[in-house]
């Protein structure tokens, strides 16, 4: 598994480090070893650029808008 995925794991289990992504990506994704290529590609939202770095044809991007409720 690469460092990416695993980061990846980690912010679906981790909610203080899910905060702290939303509050500076760059920095929490250097903090957690992705190297420079892979933040930029993160950033750029570049779909096809990660399935090339992962080697992952088939991997499924989603977005997922939760709502609050009180």
């Amino acid at each position: 598994m690469s460092q990416l995925q695993h980061f990846a794991q980690l912010l679906s289990t981790d909610a203080a480090l899910l905060e702290a992504y939303k509050a500076d990506p760059k920095g929490v994704m250097l903090a957690n070893g992705l190297t420079n290529q892979e933040i930029e590609l993160v950033l750029s939202g570049d779909i096809d650029g990660l399935k090339a770095l992962l080697g992952d044809s088939l991997m499924q991007a989603y977005i997922v808008i939760a709502t609050p409720t009180e």
